[in-house]
């Protein structure tokens, strides 16, 4: 039986399909959509916008995810509809601001959550220098790219810590008393978020992140035919979009 290469190993265990393609693409894709979440209005068209981010993200290995942030967003979507029938002064208005803020931005975390999944950090850092970007740019990006997931296993670690302790941070517990939540959680994340950006630094210093030489990556790195097809339907459905909410049915009360 032969032995497989090293780039045989890490192409085997590599996402596929959208997730395959170029990292300066999915961070174009992404600001793209970020910024339409918050330009569309109508309930139809933005129904089309969440299941066309969660058929893309089905489409790159992350087909869970996906069903499951279109799931979260249909059941917001229903809960902001029955709010707007409850009359309590102040209170109706926030919980309605607070509503339509977590519509918004469900796409963007469904997107920007995969982005980090199925980029590796080689690959990003070879994108971002072959689009012309330096490297006090690119240095700290690609830190904080890589820091993001840390966090939320940090968090994780804290929170089972707590209950060994016999501590739990429940919903209620956290309103009514916001300053144990701020002893219990943010304090030790803090200490922890600053030591991991001790060793984060290090890290990339042992691997010569810091020397000017021209970099390669083992998965191949290119803005291809793909690319472009990808931002070019992308730009059709977004047009398509526009015209969807301008038009009678964009104005439809889907959810009412």
């Amino acid at each position: 039986m032969r032995k497989m290469t090293v780039r045989e190993k890490i192409n085997a265990v590599s996402f596929h399909g959208t997730a395959r393609l170029d990292p300066r693409c999915k961070l174009i894709m992404l600001m793209i959509l970020g910024l339409i979440s918050f330009f569309i209005n109508g309930d139809i068209p933005y129904l089309m916008l969440m299941l066309g981010v969660t058929i893309f993200v089905c489409f790159g290995s992350a087909s869970r995810w996906g069903i499951k942030m279109l799931a979260f967003y249909i059941v917001i979507s229903y809960l902001n509809t029955c709010l707007q029938y409850v009359s309590v002064p102040v209170v109706s208005l926030l919980m309605g601001i607070f509503g339509v803020t977590i519509l918004k931005m469900i796409p963007i975390i469904t997107l920007a959550r995969w982005v980090l999944k199925s980029t590796y950090m080689d690959e990003l850092t070879v994108a971002l220098e072959r689009a012309g970007m330096p490297l006090t740019v690119i240095i700290p990006f690609v830190v904080m790219f890589r820091y993001i997931p840390t966090l939320g296993i940090e968090y994780k670690m804290i929170r089972n810590t707590m209950k060994i302790r016999g501590v739990n941070d429940t919903f209620l517990k956290v309103i009514m008393h916001p300053f144990t939540t701020v002893e219990y959680i943010l304090v030790p994340l803090l200490m922890r978020c600053l030591k991991v950006s001790d060793e984060l630094a290090a890290s990339g210093t042992t691997r010569g992140m810091e020397r000017e030489n021209k970099r390669y990556c083992l998965i191949k790195v290119e803005f291809g035919f793909k690319e472009y097809a990808a931002i070019l339907v992308l730009g059709i459905y977004v047009v398509l979009l526009f015209l969807l909410d301008r038009s009678s049915v964009g104005q439809y009360a889907f959810w009412r």
